[in-house]
């Protein structure tokens, strides 16, 4: 079946789904490969599960009823979600970075929504699959989409925007992140800014320039940018600029902008890293004409998820839990941020930092020594910070999350102010009831 049939097909279907336990009457299965699993050959479940068909890649599957064969099931995924998101003449931003991105995209998201029926990437899923899925669960009354695009290696992020096609990009930041599959510091710089990269070598369809949003106190993100169209922002000369006030459940933000500054309004996401996060949104808001109030008000009814940033209170101590990730800069940032606000008594929960490939050691061994430099009490969880626990007298190591339960079962840790992260696979989250 060519595309064009296909996506006939697809626009009569009920929705697209590649995981069979999501199969509902009237939707499309695409049968992707994965490392541990082969789509093909949930094939035929999916079309007992009322699906009108299933794209597959395998001949002999291929010549069963129901069947909808094609050369690559996630190639031809890829390719009609970039021949959907074409029948859209509205903006496209997409969303990299080091840090931030997703709580940068969620924030955009409720801003926008004053004006805007906006299309969002779901949680955090980014890759060159979900890109795909977010393009092909547009609603055609949709005329604001926000595509989050995350790399682990060179070449993927080009990859995304080409799928895509954004005509506004902003990168949140340009960190340690991922250094395993991006090799260097350079190498993530690189990566990271294919965005960019795309929108200076694209017009759009009236021959007009495609766009970047930049934070004006980030040098890397000016150099990248330099000679593109672009909106600056973020600093005392580049409106808007943010501020919080307070800390903890009082922690309040104010901004301003050409004359304008907001009255302080009560706000939920802690540390100062997600200053940037918000000043992203506001920028974002403004230049697609949301008023100030309304953008001040759904940065405060703000409610962050997925561990990001919760300031979390239970009968024995207050918790900033922000463990859905880390990487050097996360975490760096995340403690400076908590050793300026956070009162006495203050604890940080630290858990590994994965994905970092042969800057482990040495990332790890300048966490520690961080700790050490802002007087932090700290307790280091995982086999990478056990590593250079025997370069360190400083903190309390742990090899597990499971060890160190064990020892805080009783219920040891109380009245502390607690800075709970690591890497998602660690899991810190697990620590909660215990706290």
């Amino acid at each position: 079946m060519n595309l064009d049939k296909l996506y006939k097909l697809y626009q009569e279907a009920a929705g697209v789904t590649t995981d069979t336990r999501k199969c509902g009457p009237g939707m499309l299965f695409f049968a992707i490969k994965g490392e541990n699993f082969d789509g093909n050959s949930f094939a035929k479940e999916a079309l007992k599960k009322g699906c009108v068909a299933s794209v597959v890649d395998d001949v002999e599957i291929g010549k069963s009823e129901g069947m909808v064969l094609v050369e690559n099931v996630l190639g031809t995924i890829q390719k009609l979600a970039t021949m959907h998101r074409r029948n859209f003449d509205i903006p496209v931003l997409g969303l990299t970075g080091s840090n931030g991105k997703t709580t940068t995209k969620e924030l955009i998201k409720v801003v926008l929504s004053n004006k805007y029926n906006v299309h969002a990437t779901e949680g955090n899923l980014n890759n060159h699959l979900v890109v795909p899925l977010t393009l092909l669960s547009m609603p055609f009354d949709c005329d604001f989409l926000v595509v989050e695009m995350g790399a682990n290696h060179m070449g993927e992020i080009a990859e995304l925007a080409n799928i895509a096609e954004p005509n506004f990009g902003i990168i949140t930041n340009i960190g340690l992140a991922h250094l395993e599959g991006f090799g260097s510091a350079e190498g993530v710089k690189k990566g990271k800014t294919e965005l960019f990269d795309y929108l200076r070598s694209t017009n759009n369809s009236d021959g007009s320039h495609k766009m970047a949003f930049v934070h004006g106190g980030h040098p890397e993100l000016l150099e990248v940018s330099e000679g593109m169209k672009r909106i600056i922002f973020g600093t005392d000369q580049e409106k808007p600029r943010v501020v919080f006030e307070g800390e903890g459940m009082r922690r309040q933000f104010m901004w301003n902008e050409d004359g304008y500054k907001s009255n302080p309004a009560p706000i939920l996401l802690e540390g100062d890293y997600n200053l940037d996060n918000i000043s992203a949104a506001i920028a974002v808001g403004r230049f697609f004409d949301i008023e100030r109030g309304d953008i001040t008000a759904s940065i405060s009814n703000y409610v962050p998820t997925n561990n990001r940033s919760q300031t979390i209170k239970t009968d024995s101590n207050e918790i900033l839990l922000d463990a859905y990730n880390a990487n050097p800069s996360s975490m760096e940032q995340a403690l400076q941020s908590f050793a300026l606000h956070k009162k006495h008594p203050r604890l940080v929960i630290l858990g590994d930092m994965r994905e970092l490939g042969t800057h482990s050691m040495k990332s790890h061994s300048r966490i520690v020594e961080l700790c050490h430099e802002l007087a932090l009490n700290a307790i280091f969880v995982g086999e990478a910070f056990g590593e250079v626990s025997q370069d360190h007298n400083t903190g309390r190591f742990f090899s597990s999350v499971e060890e160190l339960i064990s020892e805080i079962e009783g219920g040891k840790i109380k009245g502390e102010n607690i800075l709970l992260k690591g890497s998602r696979g660690m899991a810190m989250e697990r620590l909660l009831p215990l706290l």
